[in-house]
């Protein structure tokens, strides 16, 4: 149910939705609470959901199917279940988290594949025996284990060129602050354990050590109500 997905603990905040269709430097304007990222046609289209909490209303559903667009029982998605297992979710509630979203919106294939568990050629490998992925899913729980592990395992390149060849980016929380320009955005609310409960030693200050995966045109991401 969705209501499980609240088992992180997260704070509850209003599902705002960064909606982008990006391509490098882009212009924003905002319609009905929906932040609409307009493109330039100058790098290949990205399509991005950026989510507090998911798809927790009908009209994020829609979104989502829209900008799917394909039936959704003929795609396949890759699930990344890092943050949410950094936060202290166990494999269980994780598998759990993927069941409801495929149940959700009615995917024909969802894996679940953690870029801490799985790293380097194995990654790029278990990803490549997808074959064609449509849909890219970061799960929320803690930011900075998403990144650090997406960096280190070098899942951030094969989200990126996966983004970049058409597949559809869904950030729920730390999912949707890491698609953008950096993860110092997370310091606003300083909700989440910059060491992950003492697996992580990362200076998060360093702008470098902080980059995000830039998928929003250059944007920084907090998809939460201020």
């Amino acid at each position: 149910s969705r209501g499980s997905r609240r088992l992180l603990d997260f704070p509850r905040a209003h599902p705002l939705l960064a909606r982008a269709m990006c391509h490098g430097n882009t212009a924003a304007g905002v319609r009905g609470g929906v932040a609409a990222i307009q493109p330039e046609a100058t790098t290949p289209q990205r399509r991005l959901l950026l989510t507090s909490d998911g798809l927790t209303s009908p009209s994020l559903e829609e979104e989502f199917h829209r900008l799917l667009g394909r039936p959704a029982e003929q795609a396949t998605m890759w699930y990344i279940p890092t943050a949410a297992i950094g936060q202290g979710a166990g494999l269980a509630k994780a598998k759990s988290m993927l069941q409801d979203i495929q149940k959700q919106v009615g995917l024909g294939r969802a894996e679940m594949i953690d870029p801490k568990q799985v790293r380097g050629e194995a990654l790029r490998r278990a990803v490549e025996d997808l074959g064609r992925v449509d849909v890219v899913w970061a799960e929320m729980g803690n930011t900075y284990a998403l990144r650090h592990h997406l960096r280190a395992s070098g899942g951030d390149e094969l989200v990126r060129r996966l983004v970049d060849g058409g597949a559809l980016y869904v950030g729920s929380s730390a999912g949707a602050i890491v698609a953008g320009r950096t993860v110092q955005m997370a310091f606003w609310k300083d909700w989440d354990d910059r060491t992950a409960a003492g697996t992580l030693d990362v200076d998060w200050n360093d702008p470098d050590m902080g980059k995000g995966l830039d998928l929003a045109g250059g944007r920084s991401i907090f998809p939460h109500a201020m």
